[in-house]
């Protein structure tokens, strides 16, 4: 080699190390910038004639570990998802209160049948039915002001969504800009890199993110479940119908009907609901819309199935079938007078060897009997309208049962339903489920909490405008009649009239409560589809308080737990692209011996250079 390709090569050492000295000069002074990634001096040895001619600098790279980055974008949306539903499902659970305290829902039924009790023991006591009626007041506020509670969590979620849809959309309009540049570089200016990651990494705590780096370093970006976010230099836009404040009745279907915003994303030409097609599967927005469709909803619903089975164990009389024949035919007759819209008749028989229950439900004209509609899973409901009377209501009954069954109305408000006297069919029984409505003169049963929409009317499980029972917990009030008389805590007949110390009705509303047992939809979310609770009013109330307890502790541990993951991954993401000053520094002792080992062979070669000369 020559004195002249060893100064050379010496040079090029020179002006390297120079370079990489700015690298970690660079990298040190972003130690604490957001999103910055360490860089990385590419160097690349070169050659002249088949002989080293020293090295050069071709670029900067940065020190990125992809997968790493793919796991925390993953990661960064599930914490999206945890931390939001943590946050909620603990307000949910604040609605309720904190059991044992007085304001608690449990407490506060709790001193309700204890007001109860009292007025059993001392049914004269006007003291005692004044009690009643304030802590009736108190329940009623209490289920309300939880109902309005909930509605309001869903109108905060419907307006979050909305306003993270926007913010999608001005991430993904700042991804395409910063993306064309990334483009134009070749994907060589780390800078252009970083920013494009941050506004990515953003919006993976917004929405799941799957990222395909394409080969001029632009990307293309989807959901886990394929909708496609941005590529091809063209972002998706987002829309949101949002709706505003949410009732019991705003519900999300994938109809003209729907009663919250959806999410439309338009690519390509055409539009899709991504809601409708469950294409965000994580991030904060899949947890606000769950929030909002799904834990709310169930929320809800429990909180009605609460206070229709408050009014309704209090209201409801049960009318008995007594046997009854025609001939060779066998079953049984019920008097259905009284019997309201929601009412039900409940028919039990044995069809070809095979039990079977029957749910005859009063569903005048206009109303829509609904799915399981009643607790049973295992009944078949049957819509009746007896509006026009019992004897049309038996001739649509007779048609509805078909072979097997004989139906009439043999007289006033009476029904009959018998077998058609063949083998393969027994009537086993018939009852009504018969909501008293007034104060007086049809038994003890009291209808003592009121559905207060306008007008307000006793509970009766009506189905005429939609389920009488969606939205009744923020719509339940004391029956103004016993606030005007609190004696008809008492007295329930007038002829004869009920002596004022009777204790028959407040132990009968007491029972009820607290050791009549009933099925509860399981449409609540309590208990399963095919095994519904069964229980006692207070008894459903504690699992309620209980159910809504251990799903804000189970969010709270799911989100306890991705944060332990997201900083665990946090922290090797930025062990392997983040900066470290020790690093750097180690790094610029090595560059600065390297620096010297360059100068000391520019030295010597200088002075044989020298001695050259001096020849």
């Amino acid at each position: 080699m020559s004195l002249g390709s060893a100064l050379n090569n010496a040079l090029s050492g020179l002006r390297t190390t120079q370079a990489q000295i700015q690298v970690i000069s660079n990298n040190v002074s972003n130690v604490d910038t957001p999103g910055y990634s360490r860089r990385q001096a590419i160097l690349k040895e070169t050659a002249v004639a088949g002989e080293g001619a020293g090295v050069r600098m071709e670029g900067v790279q940065r020190a990125l570990d992809e997968i790493l980055q793919r796991e925390l974008r993953t990661e960064t949306s599930g914490s999206g998802y945890t931390a939001i539903r943590a946050r909620i499902t603990d307000q949910l659970q604040a609605l309720y209160g904190k059991p044992g305290t007085a304001t608690a829902l449990t407490s506060v039924l709790d001193t309700f049948t204890q007001s109860l009790q009292n007025l059993a023991t001392d049914p004269a006591s006007s003291t005692a039915r004044a009690g009643v009626i304030s802590a009736a007041r108190t329940l009623a506020s209490s289920i309300v002001s939880a109902s309005s509670g909930v509605q309001d969590l869903r109108t905060q979620a419907e307006q979050s969504i909305g306003s993270a849809v926007t913010r999608v959309n001005e991430l993904l309009k700042g991804i395409a800009a910063s993306d064309r540049r990334v483009a134009e570089t070749l994907g060589r200016e780390p800078a252009l890199l970083d920013q494009r990651d941050a506004q990515i990494n953003e919006l993976a705590k917004l929405i799941d993110v799957r990222v395909q780096e394409n080969n001029d370093g632009s990307v293309t970006l989807t959901t886990q479940a394929g909708l496609r976010l941005y590529g091809a230099g063209q972002p998706a836009t987002f829309s949101f119908d949002a709706r505003g404040t949410l009732s019991a009745g705003s519900l999300y279907t994938n109809g003209a009907d729907r009663g919250v915003g959806t999410i439309t994303v338009s690519s390509g030409g055409g539009s899709i609901d991504a809601i409708a097609q469950g294409l965000i599967r994580s991030g904060e927005i899949a947890g606000l819309i769950e929030l909002r469709d799904k834990t709310l909803v169930d929320a809800q619903k429990q909180l009605d199935e609460l206070a229709a089975s408050l009014s309704g164990s209090l209201s409801n009389r049960t009318q008995a079938g007594t046997a009854a024949t025609a001939g060779a035919f066998t079953g049984f007759d019920v008097d259905l007078t009284g019997l309201q819209p929601g009412n039900v008749v409940t028919l039990t028989a044995t069809v070809g060897g095979t039990p079977r229950t029957f749910s005859i439900i009063r569903v005048d004209a206009g109303g829509t009997l609904p799915a399981n509609a009643t607790p049973d899973p295992n009944d078949t409901e049957i819509a009746i309208p007896f509006g026009a009377g019992t004897a049309a209501a038996a001739a649509a009954l007779d048609t509805a049962l078909g072979a097997g069954f004989t139906v009439s109305n043999p007289a006033g408000s009476t029904l009959r339903i018998l077998n058609d006297g063949a083998a393969a069919t027994t009537v086993t029984g018939l009852s009504a489920s018969i909501t008293n409505t007034g104060l007086v003169g049809s038994g003890p049963e009291l209808a003592l909490f009121f559905d207060g929409a306008s007008p307000a009317s006793p509970f009766t499980g009506s189905f005429q405008n939609g389920s009488q029972k969606v939205g009744l917990a923020g719509r339940l009030i004391v029956n103004p009649g016993v606030v005007a008389d609190p004696s008809r805590l008492v007295v329930y007949s007038t002829s004869p009239l009920t002596p004022s110390g009777d204790s028959t009705r407040p132990a009968l509303l007491l029972e009820r409560l607290t050791q009549g047992i009933q099925t509860f939809s399981p449409g609540a979310g309590i208990g399963g589809a095919t095994s519904p609770f069964t229980g006692t009013v207070t008894a459903f109330a504690r699992r309620l308080v209980d159910t809504q307890a251990e799903t804000a502790a189970s969010a709270a541990r799911l989100d306890e737990g991705q944060k332990i993951v997201q900083a665990s991954i946090d922290a090797r993401y930025g062990q392997a692209s983040g900066v470290s000053v020790d690093q750097e520094l180690s790094q610029l002792v090595q560059i600065q011996n390297a620096y010297s080992a360059n100068a000391r062979i520019m030295s010597a070669v200088r002075d044989m250079l020298d001695v050259l000369l001096r020849i």
